[in-house]
């Protein structure tokens, strides 16, 4: 697995050529905010592009090191192979972790032919998708057959903590969550949008995990 470093020379000229699309990820169908999603998609953006220049030192700080987060992204972009689609690519925090010699090339739009990417990935955004079951299905559409599609994504735990999830989500959600929805049942969303969950390593007492699925 590959530790989350400063990137190696490799990897910065690896992200460096995908140029301004990878920050830019044009929006279809698949993310349009659905009517039961208390924040619109223009509100979204509007949240996302205020917060997009303290994202990097949240997301990717001190903080998020000491929480194991920036290993998980490390683990989660160490799975991807030959022509990857990085969804919800944002500030480009994954471009650093790829290996260049297992990942032939790699983008972020979603306006491809069935059965395009050998990898798809998603990091922590599944949870503002206003139609994260579409999502998951495009994902899948996209997906060779003995591709995988790896998440890695916030989830409802269990117990007490899941409870609490389920009571606070919808105000975490609009009141300092940037429409995050932080209780989803990821699992059970990947196989409905016909994806198997081949593996799941839980964090964060299992607010957190990571998912390595493949199409079915």
């Amino acid at each position: 697995m590959r530790t989350p470093p400063t990137a190696s020379d490799a990897s910065r000229r690896l992200a460096l050529s995908l140029s301004a699309a990878l920050l830019a990820a044009p929006r279809t169908a698949a993310w349009s905010a659905a009517p039961e999603r208390e924040s619109s998609e223009p509100e979204l953006v509007r949240l996302y592009d205020s917060a997009a220049s303290q994202y990097d030192s949240l997301d990717s700080g001190p903080l998020a090191s000491a929480l194991g987060l920036q290993a998980l992204r490390a683990q989660a972009t160490d799975l991807c192979r030959g022509r990857v689609l990085e969804v919800g690519v944002g500030t480009g925090l994954n471009l650093p972790l790829y290996d260049p010699g297992r990942c032939e090339s790699l983008t972020a739009a979603m306006r491809f032919a069935d059965a395009s990417f050998d990898s798809v990935i998603d990091t922590f955004s599944l949870c503002v998708y206003g139609r994260p079951e579409r999502a998951l299905s495009e994902m899948r559409r996209v997906c060779k057959p003995g591709g995988r599609v790896v998440l890695l994504e916030h989830q409802r735990s269990g117990g007490a903590l899941g409870a609490y999830q389920d009571a606070t989500s919808s105000a975490a959600a609009r009141l300092g969550g940037k429409g995050c929805v932080y209780n989803q049942d990821v699992a059970a969303m990947a196989r409905a949008a016909g994806l198997r969950v081949v593996r799941q390593q839980p964090a964060l007492l299992g607010v957190v995990a990571l998912y390595e699925t493949v199409p079915v």
